[in-house]
């Protein structure tokens, strides 16, 4: 998927996927009436609460819009999203019913829908079971997208059920349409893509072009420990593929063998290769 990032987050994604999507949700429609500035301002503030962390004072901003705006579904939805992120699935699943009711053809009901779905198959007592909901969350994510289109964080949402269900390709696929999207100043989000994109294409065994995205990855990430990360798949990814390790000298063949002469003619193609 390597792409420049001026044109423009581990690694089974699937709680990751829910985190980041539910930071994502906050398209706000507003409501009817006198309320609808108060309620967005509110959505709005939760919002920043969420992303400092503060998931009690973010609850009490949503149920304050709730009393204004109660059939908003983009309150339900934002309740929804912040009960499946601090692990209330039966109150996220109350909150989607609520706003699949008020706005059943919404593209971000289809989102959190996909997002529960894949939040259960990680609960899945069986393989069997956890692939029925994966299935079910990329048909949700695939209905989101038919309807918002601009979507990057469904995209990476949906890229991980299909990375769960080994869809690697897919995979590859949905990130490249994604990437698109993501705003030109979001470096961490246009990372966790590229990490994303470096974990696909190592299980197909292209890891050449893994190393590419994951080095893509470590030019725009300041965390230290996210720097060391991914310096740690890149070193994985070198010693899957031999024609990329460098051998220490005690692995070394001697160098009048001939497997010393056959490793130097392989280095003399790869280098040719890659000119």
């Amino acid at each position: 998927m390597t792409k420049q990032f001026y044109r423009k987050q581990p690694l089974n994604v699937c709680l990751a996927l829910l985190i980041s999507g539910f930071l994502a949700v906050f398209a706000l429609s507003g409501c009817k009436g006198g309320s609808r500035t108060s309620t967005e301002d509110e959505l709005a503030h939760a919002k920043k609460l969420i992303s400092q962390g503060n998931y009690t004072a973010a609850f009490m901003e949503l149920n304050q819009a709730l009393s204004e705006a109660p059939k908003d579904p983009n309150v339900h939805l934002n309740l929804g999203w912040l009960y499946l992120y601090t692990d209330d699935e039966a109150n996220a699943e109350k909150e989607l019913g609520i706003a699949r009711a008020l706005a059943p053809e919404l593209a971000e009901t289809y989102h959190l829908q996909g997002s529960l779905y894949s939040y259960k198959a990680q609960k899945a007592k069986t393989p069997e079971e956890a692939k029925r909901e994966q299935e079910a969350a990329v048909e949700s994510f695939r209905q989101s997208l038919s309807r918002d289109d601009k979507n990057y964080q469904a995209y990476f949402d949906l890229a991980g059920s299909l990375a769960a269900l080994d869809k690697q390709d897919e995979v590859l696929e949905t990130l490249d349409k994604g990437f698109e999207y993501i705003p030109p100043k979001d470096l961490e989000t246009q990372v966790n893509f590229e990490i994303a994109s470096c974990a696909a294409n190592a299980k197909l065994q292209q890891f050449e072009d893994a190393i590419a995205d994951c080095q893509q990855a470590l030019r725009f990430t300041a965390s230290p420990a996210s720097r060391e990360r991914i310096e740690e798949m890149i070193e994985n990814m070198k010693l899957m593929n031999p024609a990329l390790r460098t051998l220490t000298p005690e692995e070394a063949p001697p160098a009048d063998s001939k497997a010393a002469k056959e490793a130097e003619e392989q280095a003399l193609i790869n280098e040719s290769s890659s000119d």
